[in-house]
C-alpha cells in the first residue's frame, strides 16, 4: 500500500471518530435516550368510562411516573379494576410494581393478586409473580407459577391464559387441582 492510501485511511478514521464524538443527542436512538417523566403522581386514582358513561377500567397507584414519548406509565403498588360491559366491577388486580402501556396492555410484577368481584365468578382469587393484561384482546397471560382458588376448588399450574370478557382462565402446564364437594 502506498503512503497516500495510508494517509486517506487515517483521515477517514479520524473523521469517523470526530463524527461519533460530536454527534448530538437527537441522533441517539429512542431506546438510549433518558426521558424525564412528563408527570409524577402520588396516590393516583383514575377511572376510564366508555361511550355510554359506564366505567370500564380503573387504576390506582401509590406512585406513578408517566412518559408521554414512550406512551407508558411506571407504577408502584398499582391496583387495576376491570369492569363488565354493564359497568359492574369484575376484577381487582394488584401487585408490587407495574407498567401501563397506554390503551394497549399492562404488566404487573411481584406479588400479583387478582380478585374476582362478580358473585358468580369462577375464580375468586388468583396469585402469581407476573401477569400481563392485554386490553386489545381482553386477555390475562402469565408464564409463571399461578394459583387459583374458589370455594369449590384450588388449582396450581405454570402459565395462564384468561379471557376477561368471558370470565374464563386456563392453566397451561403442570396443573394440579383439588376439588371440594359442597
Amino acid at each position: 500500500m502506498s503512503r497516500q492510501t495510508w494517509w486517506f485511511g487515517g483521515l477517514f478514521v479520524l473523521a469517523l471518530a470526530c463524527w461519533q464524538w460530536f454527534k448530538s443527542a437527537d441522533e441517539i436512538p429512542v431506546t438510549q435516550q433518558n426521558y424525564p417523566p412528563d408527570f409524577i403522581a402520588k396516590n393516583l386514582v383514575s377511572i376510564q368510562y366508555n361511550k355510554l358513561g359506564l366505567p370500564y377500567r380503573g387504576l390506582e397507584a401509590e406512585y406513578a411516573e408517566h412518559y408521554q414519548p414512550l406512551a407508558m406509565t411506571i407504577m408502584e403498588k398499582p391496583v387495576i379494576l376491570l369492569y363488565s360491559p354493564d359497568g359492574q366491577p369484575q376484577w381487582r388486580l394488584s401487585s408490587d410494581d407495574g407498567i401501563l402501556n397506554t390503551n394497549d396492555n399492562a404488566v404487573l410484577n411481584g406479588s400479583v393478586e387478582g380478585e374476582g368481584l362478580q358473585p358468580d365468578a369462577v375464580v375468586h382469587t388468583l396469585t402469581t409473580e407476573y401477569l400481563e393484561l392485554d386490553f386489545i384482546n381482553n386477555q390475562l397471560r402469565s408464564n409463571q407459577a399461578v394459583q387459583l382458588t374458589s370455594p369449590t376448588y384450588q388449582a396450581k399450574g405454570v402459565g395462564l391464559l384468561g379471557k376477561i370478557d368471558q370470565q374464563t382462565v386456563e392453566l397451561l402446564n403442570d396443573t394440579r387441582a383439588t376439588y371440594v364437594t359442597p
